[in-house]
């Protein structure tokens, strides 16, 4: 009941040490001072900025005939790896995030001339991290006092790599990049951290990758069963549980809250993926 609920309040307080307060890094302060009194809602917000809607950003780098074939034969190879209808093995290389879309290419350059002699055994598609997981570490330097609140995030996020979070510019750097990979002959990958960038880049990937630290997210996996490619849900020993449960609900049908290639909330009603991996 209430009542006991108060009495064990009053309980610890009598058993407890005064409380120590707040450190000088967070100076406690009046609840008004967050905004005007009338205003109840975005008090810690500093600005929104209208975002680039996908349809927009799809038609300045829009997908040749050649690419999208590239593109959609490289899912139904992947799709046949997960299905177990392939020998071959899928082999996801790339660098944990990328930064210089330049140095990028040198990568995938690379790399297609590899997978073009490999072939016969290896599925070789490029992993293009646009956004940069958090880490533990990460969470750890952006709760400390002074932390620079998780660093840099990706170049989607921050292309210039200057603190400006001019997004737009990193969507359209990022469908730059896909298209160019993509005309090498070099199928990629595309970890998806959040779950609006799939509006922007997705008609470029031949593969989905859901992080360890996503895969419980009912987001991400409502997400996973209306993708158009396969998904691989990354797995650790911590984490082997939640991947299973993840692929298993990625299968199913779905419907729930997203935005439309013309960047308007929408309902989105999936039919699920069965293209799904742990």
């Amino acid at each position: 009941t209430l009542e006991a609920l108060a009495a064990a309040v009053a309980a610890r307080r009598r058993a407890s040490p005064p409380p120590v307060g707040r450190s000088e890094s967070m100076p406690r302060a009046p609840f008004r001072e967050l905004g005007a009194i009338e205003q109840t809602d975005n008090l810690r917000v500093q600005t929104i900025r209208p975002l680039l809607s996908p349809a927009c950003a799809i038609e300045e780098v829009e997908l040749p005939l050649q690419s999208k074939r590239l593109v959609l034969r490289a899912r139904c190879d992947i799709s046949a790896v997960v299905q177990g209808d392939s020998d071959r093995l899928l082999v996801l290389a790339g660098p944990p995030a990328v930064h210089d879309p330049s140095e990028a290419m040198e990568y995938a350059a690379r790399l297609a001339a590899l997978a073009a002699e490999l072939e016969s055994e290896l599925l070789v598609v490029m992993a293009v991290n646009l956004s940069r997981s958090s880490s533990a570490a990460d969470d750890a330097a952006a709760a400390a006092p002074g932390g620079p609140g998780g660093g840099w995030a990706g170049l989607v996020t921050d292309p210039r790599l200057d603190g400006s979070v001019d997004m737009n510019s990193g969507f359209r750097a990022a469908r730059r990049l896909l298209l160019d990979i993509a005309q090498l002959g070099l199928p990629t990958a595309v970890e998806y951290v959040d779950t609006i960038t799939p509006q922007f880049v997705a008609d470029l990937a031949s593969y989905a990758l859901v992080g360890s630290r996503q895969a419980g997210s009912r987001a991400h996996r409502e997400l996973a069963s209306g993708l158009s490619t396969p998904v691989g849900f990354h797995a650790t020993a911590a984490s082997a549980d939640a991947a299973v449960g993840a692929v298993r609900a990625a299968s199913a049908p779905h419907a729930f809250l997203s935005v439309s290639k013309q960047g308007v909330a929408g309902i989105v009603q999936t039919t699920g993926n069965r293209d799904c991996h742990p």
